[in-house]
């Protein structure tokens, strides 16, 4: 799995904050920013493209994962 350098997880992290993303939730942010990641990596993805995005959630919905967890990962993910 793809690490998240600290001074761009400190910076993540303070930006969904001001954005009003509850602390709660700030991990399981970051999580799926992970994900994304390799996901992107995995499958030779370019990281700002909306396919990109697009195709994440779509492997999210194959593998079954609840609605609202697609909605927390595609609004993780669009903050990136």
């Amino acid at each position: 799995m793809i690490q998240i350098p600290a001074d761009f997880h400190k910076a993540y992290t303070s930006f969904i904050e001001q954005k009003g993303v509850n602390a709660g939730l700030h991990r399981y942010y970051i999580k799926w920013l992970r994900y994304y990641l390799d996901f992107c990596h995995k499958y030779n993805l370019k990281q700002a493209a909306q396919e990109s995005l697009a195709d994440f959630t779509g492997k999210l919905k194959e593998k079954k994962q609840p609605e609202n967890l697609i909605k927390q990962a595609h609004h993780a993910i669009a903050f990136f």
